[in-house]
């Protein structure tokens, strides 16, 4: 049986699907740029003023404040403007508030620039996704849905290598230069067909479905119109939907997820895995700018590998597993710290155990619940709330993000950076049972048959051991 490559312009929405997640890249440098900056803007006050660390715990958490307060709103702009246009519109905000990092003459100034880059970058949080997946023949649509978690831990590892290799303003430049290359590159690509049949612009559509497919679209064009059609007269006011079995279910296990996937720890140390590491001190003979890129190049690694793994391994049991294996590399990093603060003569032999723990965290964590999340999210919701259940989602994994990259030079300060990981493991450890008790499989189920489950009354006693 031929492939999606095979067929006649089967390429292109991979051309299009590709440059679109260039957004989701400049997102992830963006997230990425604390871990590296934290050095060059607090220890070496790098601009010319001091920064303190609870100025810079403001400075790290506001990004996520930002993609709070416009998700939703971004949401629906795009069926207003057009997704394609809704991107582009974003670019010339980020690039202001890049220009504020590089110029910025005070802390509340990077604090400012941090917030604007969260409104425009948490933009793509929904509109990637969203273009991706109207424009994908449906055995590309995993793939090209797909793009948007591996551009973004791309961008992380972007940002932590050009900033462990160059000094502050290369790389605020490098970062700033991401927004430019994407509004290069999308411009030329076409709107989401499915936007122009969303108001009637059948030949604007058919024009677009033309681009990507680069063959005969009649008949595609027509089965989406009347997937569109479906979906608009069954349409159910917001407050009447919510209410609703399956999506009040939905809603409740997406949220247990996103609040676990931040506050196990994946959220924090990503955003400060350098900070983490000059604490360890010893880090197996790597500088502690070194240990943040190895640590960055596992993440890469491994969220392709999960991504790869989506046809062939069952989303609950990967969950249960790796995410178990997380409470260990959290224990282990709680162990490792708790030997530093008393000073241990046992430290001399455990070098290798900061860097160890925490590739095997960031690893796992990609493997499981800071990859799979997403998947699950967009498959519980059904298909004519799936894109307002998605927005909220997100929002709420922002709002989780701001409170835990807020919290953790708080709870390393004043409590130790033993206490962050005993805590850390804790909610790692809630997750795991959060998990196996709450979070159906939903791999090779249909989307009705999805909503046929959690509108069952025996939910949580049968389904949920599927």
């Amino acid at each position: 049986m031929s492939s999606f490559w095979d067929r006649p312009g089967g390429q292109y929405q991979h051309v299009a699907g590709f440059f679109a997640s260039l957004g989701a890249l400049s997102l992830g440098a963006t997230v990425g740029w604390t871990a590296p900056a934290q050095y060059h803007i607090v220890t070496k006050e790098a601009y010319g003023f001091e920064v303190s660390p609870g100025d810079y715990a403001w400075i790290c958490s506001l990004l996520w404040l930002g993609c709070c307060c416009v998700i939703i709103p971004i949401g629906l702009l795009a069926d207003y403007l057009g997704r394609k246009l809704t991107m582009l519109v974003v670019v010339l905000p980020y690039l202001a508030a890049w220009a504020l990092i590089i110029f910025a003459p005070c802390s509340s100034m990077l604090m400012l620039a941090r917030f604007l880059l969260g409104a425009c970058g948490g933009s793509y949080m929904i509109t990637v996704p969203l273009y991706c997946t109207e424009i994908a023949q449906l055995e590309a649509k995993n793939t090209l849905c797909s793009y948007y978690s591996i551009f973004f831990v791309l961008g992380i590892l972007y940002a932590y290598i050009f900033g462990t290799f160059n000094n502050l303003m290369c790389l605020n430049c490098a970062c700033a230069i991401l927004p430019l290359i994407f509004l290069a590159t999308f411009i030329w690509m076409p709107e989401s067909p499915v936007y122009y049949l969303l108001w009637n612009k059948q030949l604007k559509a058919e024009k677009s479905l033309i681009w990507l497919r680069r063959q005969n679209v009649s008949l595609e064009l027509f089965d989406t119109y009347v997937q569109l059609t479906k979906i608009q007269d069954e349409y159910v006011p917001f407050l009447r939907t919510i209410r609703k079995r399956n999506i009040l279910r939905a809603l409740i296990i997406c949220f247990g997820l996103m609040f676990f996937k931040n506050f196990s720890g994946g959220t924090a140390i990503i955003t400060y895995c350098t900070m983490i590491y000059i604490q360890a001190d010893n880090n197996f003979g790597f500088m502690p700018d070194m240990s943040t890129v190895v640590v960055g190049i596992f993440f890469v690694v491994f969220s392709i590998a999960s991504v790869l793994s989506l046809d062939c391994a069952r989303r609950r049991p990967m969950l249960i597993f790796t995410i178990f294996l997380d409470v260990l590399s959290n224990a282990l990093l709680a162990i490792y710290f708790l030997l530093d603060d008393r000073k241990d003569s046992s430290l001399h032999d455990l070098q290798w155990l900061p860097i160890f723990s925490g590739c095997c965290f960031i690893s796992f964590y990609a493997l499981g619940i800071g990859t799979l999340t997403y998947v699950i999210v967009f498959e519980l919701f059904a298909v004519g709330f799936r894109t307002v259940g998605y927005g909220i989602a997100c929002s709420f994994f922002a709002l989780c993000a701001f409170f835990s990259t807020f919290s953790f030079p708080v709870i390393f300060k004043f409590w130790g950076e033993e206490n962050f990981f005993w805590i850390s493991m804790t909610f790692t450890f809630l997750a795991w049972i959060y998990v196996y008790f709450m979070v159906p499989e939903t791999k090779d189920l249909t989307p009705d048959e999805i909503q046929e489950m959690l509108q069952s009354t025996k939910y949580i006693v049968t389904s949920i051991r599927r």
